[in-house]
């Protein structure tokens, strides 16, 4: 009986792909115009953006595959001009037991982008996101993983479904516009201690916490909001959470 439970566990581990993976590296530069665009489109894998100096974009894709046939599949498709780089991933489909699906496969990307590229849209399915030194407008969409964000200094939108959201601004003022949106998972938000913003926030089950800057949340019988000014308030800060708690604090 050992024996065959011993035979059945490995033909089950084989069936459902946890086998050794396969793995392979690419890597393209562009020059990119000083503000210039980047878009970034993956299903399953982390984004790394980090800002440089210097005009060139270097994007390291770092693929992995359950075969090598798999992994050649794997397809990196990058659009570039002076002012635009849109990179998007093509995952091979598989099939298994529960029909076809492409989750077998991965891609994770780590980009250097001049510091004042604007991100228009950077966003995977499974997997986090990690953005720092980029001072252009960010846009960061993820479903099942974390975002991570240091050096914000334009307007932003960030959300995710199922994982926490962190973010540090080194300015926060005048026209900017910062939009925070989470399912499940919390909010942390570092501001500069003049930042000049109007803040709202609101979350279905979980504290609201800006005491650094004297802004006290209202808890109602479902949830918490706060509606609140920070400096001028002429900036704009939107934070939205259905399960998980939100904190505002000074840098």
């Amino acid at each position: 009986m050992l024996v065959k439970t011993t035979m059945l566990v490995a033909a089950l581990l084989a069936s459902t792909g946890l086998q050794a993976k396969v793995t392979g590296e690419q890597t393209w530069s562009f020059k990119l115009d000083d503000g210039g665009r980047l878009s970034v489109a993956n299903t399953n894998g982390s984004i790394t953006v980090t800002g440089g100096s210097g005009n060139e974009v270097v994007i390291v894709a770092f693929k992995e595959a359950d075969t090598q046939e798999a992994l050649d599949k794997i397809e990196v498709n990058i659009s570039h001009s002076a002012d635009s780089i849109s990179i998007e991933t093509d995952l091979p489909e598989s099939s298994s037991w529960f029909g076809k699906r492409n989750n077998d496969s991965k891609v994770s990307y780590e980009i250097t982008v001049p510091a004042g590229t604007g991100l228009d849209s950077v966003r995977t399915v499974n997997g986090g996101i990690t953005i720092s030194g980029v001072s252009g407008k960010t846009v960061a969409k993820s479903v099942n993983g974390g975002l991570d964000l240091s050096d914000l200094a334009s307007s932003a939108s960030l959300s995710t479904v199922n994982g926490s959201i962190r973010a540090t601004f080194v300015q926060l003022e005048g026209e900017q516009k910062v939009a925070i949106e989470t399912v499940n998972g919390s909010v942390r938000v570092w501001l500069p201690e003049d930042a000049d913003v109007n803040v709202s926030a609101d979350t279905l089950n979980g504290s609201i916490n800006a005491s650094d800057f004297g802004l006290k949340a209202d808890k109602g019988f479902v949830g918490s909001d706060l509606n609140g000014r920070i400096g001028d308030g002429n900036a704009r800060l939107n934070i939205d959470t259905l399960n998980g708690s939100v904190k505002i604090r000074s840098n």
